[in-house]
């Protein structure tokens, strides 16, 4: 589990760290209750849980759809958009909550679970109402919750979740510019976070032609995009194109210097 970054030789985006921000931002109006715990250690054994959330406040009730089973300590487990969730994988993650209530001396009343995902799991479905007599109830776009357990279990299947849940829906890398455009506005429209972080970070990189066409649409957008752009060298990369271009076309090199943020060194050695 490490933070999103890329990986230069597959292009492929590790998504823990977006989810990480993405489900404090889906959950904002709450961040004074709430706090989060990254990558949970539970024992020296590498048994780490993804998020640990736990409300500050006990007695506050969270109205939105994703959170309304949060009691005092919930454990989050998260799976991105090509990673499946099997019957061991549910197993495992109920031994860490009650790992979790042993270590952390929390009573297993006061524990709830949350597997995040974007591949519904067919197969663990089917081994709990075959299997384990349990039930799977669908209690609003993209939100279940596992009958019969000790403690609360919910599985968020995010790209099915409402639009209230944007930043944790759009978690994935075939947004449209529409979606991506969506997501900027919604995150600049905050207004109470950095304008950096790994949420933006992760999905720009995983989809970063729908985030080039979003740019164009919305001013607010367009800021918070260009602020991730610049550090990910998108606008170097189209400065340097612009630029070959002109001196194919035998653009005088000083003309050149007077469009172009590229210095003499950089534009000579095109």
């Amino acid at each position: 589990m490490v933070k999103c970054m890329v990986d230069n030789k597959k292009d492929k985006v590790f998504w823990h760290g977006s989810f990480f921000e993405g489900l404090q931002l889906d959950l904002h109006q709450y961040r004074e209750s709430l706090s989060y715990d990254k990558e949970h250690e539970l024992a020296k054994e590498f048994l780490i849980v993804d998020v640990v959330v736990i409300k500050k406040t006990k007695d506050v009730k969270i109205d939105k759809d994703i959170g309304q089973i949060l009691k005092g300590h919930n454990l989050v487990e998260f799976k991105s958009e090509k990673d499946s969730f099997s019957v061991r994988d549910y197993n495992k993650v109920l031994g860490y909550a009650q790992l979790y209530s042993s270590f952390e001396n929390v009573p297993i009343s006061d524990i709830t679970l949350t597997i995040a995902l974007t591949m519904y799991p067919k197969a663990l479905e089917n081994y709990l109402k075959t299997e384990m007599n349990q039930m799977i109830q669908a209690k609003g776009n993209g939100i279940y919750y596992i009958q019969g357990e000790k403690f609360p279990v919910q599985i968020l299947e995010n790209k099915n979740l409402s639009k209230e849940n944007l930043f944790l829906r759009n978690l994935r890398s075939n947004l449209t510019a529409e979606d991506a455009a969506a997501t900027a506005q919604a995150y600049a429209n905050l207004k109470v976070v950095e304008p950096k972080n790994a949420y933006l970070d992760g999905i720009i990189k995983a989809n970063p032609s729908a985030f080039k066409e979003a740019m164009f649409m919305s001013a607010e957008a367009r800021e918070i995009i260009m602020t991730t752009a610049e550090e990910i060298g998108w606008l170097k990369e189209r400065d340097i194109e612009t630029a070959r271009k002109m001196k194919l076309e035998n653009i005088p090199l000083d003309v050149i210097l007077k469009i172009s943020p590229l210095t003499r060194q950089e534009v000579e050695a095109l």
